[in-house]
């Protein structure tokens, strides 16, 4: 049987009892999208046949030696070949930039996480405000690689989104997350914010400031138009 989406769910837990797969799985039901999901850190020799597969994100880099990871890669840039419509999410943006081009991921002076003001390249009157958790970024120099186009960015973070093509999108943010989701996952990583050089309340403060300009069809506009092409 073929799906319409194979979530491809890295490790780790975003909010408390919840993987990385797990609101995106509910906004993609809630699309009306057919799904699987199959977990990166055991590969398997075969996973169900899909017309799109989403990866998403976790918490192991991408520069980590585990076979899983190394395995997670070799997929990634399987899946960019095909053809076949394929979107990353924070981690899984970083798998799909290090399939196109390697050494693309970089650490960052500190994390970005609450919700995130970007804009488009050039065009800094065209913004939008967006869920942020992530302490690596993908380096500028991806733009070099023919094909791709940058399509998001801030002053932290230089690359929030690029596309490859016409099937492959990749964000570093979380469409997925409302603004409480947010909060919830402040909470739950204090120590790794902290960690990071960040601050918890400054976070939960961006929330309050921006929430009523996170755009509800976000993630319709972000994730769901890219996987009906």
């Amino acid at each position: 049987m073929t799906v319409d989406v194979l979530v491809h769910v890295a490790d780790g837990q975003l909010l408390d009892g919840l993987d990385y797969g797990a609101r995106i799985g509910d906004r993609l039901s809630a699309a009306g999208f057919k799904t699987a999901r199959c977990d990166l850190t055991v590969p398997s020799a075969s996973t169900p046949a899909a017309r799109a597969h989403l990866f998403t994100g976790g918490e192991t880099p991408v520069h980590s030696p585990q076979p899983w990871m190394r395995a997670a890669l070799r997929t990634a840039r399987r899946l960019i070949a095909s053809g076949r419509p394929v979107v990353g999410v924070c981690l899984g943006s970083q798998l799909l930039a290090e399939a196109l081009r390697e050494d693309s991921i970089m650490e960052t002076t500190g994390i970005e996480v609450g919700l995130t003001p970007v804009t488009r390249p050039g065009r800094p009157e065209v913004s939008q405000v967006v869920p942020s958790f992530h302490y690596q970024a993908i380096s500028f120099e991806l733009a070099a690689v023919p094909g791709v186009r940058i399509e998001w960015g801030n002053a932290h973070t230089a690359v929030q989104a690029f596309s490859y093509g016409d099937s492959v999108f990749a964000c570093q943010y979380h469409p997925e997350l409302s603004a409480a989701d947010v909060h919830a996952l402040i909470d739950l990583h204090a120590d790794v914010i902290e960690r990071w050089n960040g601050d918890v309340a400054a976070a939960h403060r961006s929330v309050d400031e921006h929430r009523d300009a996170l755009a509800p069809d976000l993630f319709e506009r972000t994730v769901v138009s890219r996987l009906t092409g």
